[in-house]
């Protein structure tokens, strides 16, 4: 694989004490020029315990993964597993300008679980102001005294998690305001707002004018869970704060949980948390 190494603007690296095997560790941040239409890194032979994100400040570069391709141009870049074989970077034939772009890199086996949580969320491609909280944050790393930083692996954690801290703004930000998202969270609100009775998804999706098949798959992609399992976790959540009140006998709570009584509000707390309400109470 060629070096690629003079067209690096700046650099600063981390070489981590003692790493801790279940936590992230930076690698390094970079800010690279390219203009060689001969710039092509696929992830083919490339280390696959490390990945990278990738941020391009002006003109234009292109990511492949599989057979899609995207043009990334300021405010644009990607993040993936730099040993994923089916991903590539490259400076496009056709460019004039310059690709300016900074970028990150981790190591470490929960790297790449947070990295390949994130794209199954939210897919490779991220978006993002390029004089945003994000870019300052990571441009900041510029200024520091020395190009090799030596620090302790919960500094390195830090790191990691301080950056996609900021990441995460835009991405949460992106998810939220999507259509799919909002009917999630308005059918939480329903749930959430009906816990003293047993609403049926079919009365949920009416309330939303959706069909029940949609929401309740709609609602798994979202949670994780169903709509039911959802209700059911609040309900107990419901139940303990409420049973640290001592105002509320364990028939209210029943009552106010849905149950039909407080019999199977009991058996229900039980196979919760494996405990009777009275000894939780206690």
């Amino acid at each position: 694989m060629p070096s690629y190494d003079w067209c690096r603007m700046w650099e600063t690296r981390f070489m981590v004490r003692n790493p801790m095997k279940h936590l992230p560790i930076p690698h390094e941040i970079v800010f690279e020029r390219q203009i060689s239409p001969k710039y092509y890194l696929s992830g083919q032979g490339r280390p696959l315990d490390m990945v990278q994100i990738v941020c391009t400040i002006a003109g234009e570069g292109m990511f492949k993964y599989g057979d899609s391709v995207w043009k990334l141009k300021p405010g644009t870049g990607f993040m993936c597993c730099l040993g994923d074989s089916k991903s590539a970077y490259f400076y496009p034939p056709h460019a004039t300008a310059p690709w300016d772009f900074l970028w990150i890199d981790f190591v470490g086996s929960a790297a790449v679980n947070i990295i390949n949580e994130l794209v199954e969320r939210h897919g490779h491609i991220i978006h993002f102001p390029v004089n945003s909280g994000f870019i300052k944050h990571l441009q900041s790393f510029r200024y520091q005294k020395r190009s090799m930083r030596f620090i302790t692996a919960t500094e390195a954690a830090k790191i990691v998690c301080d950056i996609l801290t900021h990441l995460g703004e835009f991405l949460e930000v992106n998810d939220n305001d999507s259509r799919n998202s909002r009917l999630v969270q308005a059918a939480q609100q329903i749930i959430t707002e009906n816990l003293n009775r047993d609403l049926t998804l079919q009365e949920i999706a009416q309330r939303l004018q959706v069909s029940r098949e949609h929401l309740s798959r709609i609602f798994r992609e979202q949670t994780k869970m169903t709509p039911g399992a959802f209700a059911s976790e609040e309900r107990m959540n419901l139940a303990r704060r409420l049973l640290r009140n001592r105002l509320y006998s364990c028939e209210d709570i029943a009552e106010l949980t849905g149950f039909s009584g407080s019999a199977s509000f009991a058996r229900a707390f039980r196979n919760k948390f494996g405990i009777s309400p009275s000894h939780f109470r206690k």
